[in-house]
């Protein structure tokens, strides 16, 4: 451990071995690091600003500076969002804990960190005519390219499993089986996904079609590149795609998630199925798709109100 003339460990130190403790000891996967890593160093570069290189100098006013700096934005035309700055202030919370836990500092300063209050947003699951729209067959005659049958096999995918994109993209070909496909999730977490009839025969379709060397389940067929695995980015511009083409406003890939639980929520009504299917750890997670459920209970008794019923 490298020592200062105060006794303290340098803050740019310290932040990588909580980083190396995030990825090897809690699995973190290499996204979330990558966010870690970013959030933490604005802290390091405006602590630096204020010639502040080691731990020890950390104190509640320069906690106390640096939530404010983030609250006014300044050289921004505008303040940074609240969830923006939620996510880095959790950044650093969890830091200074660490810290704390490995006795680099005298105590926990992450308590004296106020997180500002996040609006609470309600899953936006896609309408019925619209999910109508998305995953209609194809007409009688049309054959699909390569692209297209990925592209059919990744929704059919995601709506089945309720998969995060990430997880769905980090699946391999050797992973695909009809009856029991396994992913892995935040924290290294596996669980087993539902696999549709539907989803079973795209997918299928799909792989029987490929000629492609890739090791990935869903790759990207840009030129010069076959078998490269598919990124998130390709994933959003797919749904993108499909979305302006069946008149769909702001398709991305998480509203397939979103559309999947609120149908298990729906049709089941049990949020810890709900919570399981998602692979959520808690109740708290999945209570947005409950009420989604709510709320359109209620709309259908107003609607059927109005008919005199």
């Amino acid at each position: 451990m490298t020592e200062t003339l105060d006794g303290g460990i340098p803050l740019v130190q310290a932040v990588e071995e909580y980083l190396d403790w995030q990825a090897l000891d809690k699995a973190r996967s290499p996204n979330t690091v990558r966010a870690y890593k970013q959030d933490l160093g604005m802290f390091v570069g405006y602590a630096a600003g204020l010639d502040v290189t080691v731990l020890g100098q950390v104190d509640r006013e320069l906690l106390r500076a640096f939530q404010s700096d983030l609250a006014r934005g300044p050289g921004r035309t505008a303040p940074l969002s609240a969830s923006t700055r939620h996510r880095r202030l959790v950044a650093l919370r969890s830091f200074l804990k660490f810290c704390a836990r490995e006795q680099w500092s005298p105590g926990d300063l992450g308590v004296t960190i106020d997180l500002p209050k996040l609006p609470r947003r309600l899953p936006k699951p896609l309408a019925a005519d619209e999910l109508a729209r998305v995953t209609a067959d194809v007409a009688d005659g049309v054959e699909l390219d390569d692209a297209g049958r990925r592209d059919r096999a990744l929704v059919a995918f995601l709506i089945s499993t309720g998969a995060r994109i990430s997880e769905a993209l980090g699946l391999d070909r050797a992973d695909w089986n009809s009856s029991r496909v396994i992913v892995r999730g935040k924290g290294d977490v596996e669980r087993t996904v539902v696999i549709t009839d539907r989803a079973r025969t795209e997918i299928d379709r799909y792989l029987d079609a490929r000629t492609d060397p890739g090791a990935a389940l869903f790759v990207s067929y840009s030129p010069g590149q076959p078998g490269r695995r598919l990124s998130v980015r390709g994933a959003e511009a797919i749904c993108a795609r499909l979305g302006a083409k069946n008149n769909v406003t702001k398709l991305h890939p998480h509203r397939f998630r979103h559309t999947a639980g609120t149908i298990v929520q729906d049709e089941l009504g049990d949020p810890l199925v709900t919570a399981d299917y998602l692979g959520h750890h808690g109740l708290g997670s999945v209570s947005g798709y409950a009420e989604v459920s709510s709320r359109r209970r209620q709309e259908a008794s107003e609607a059927l109100k109005r008919r005199g019923l």
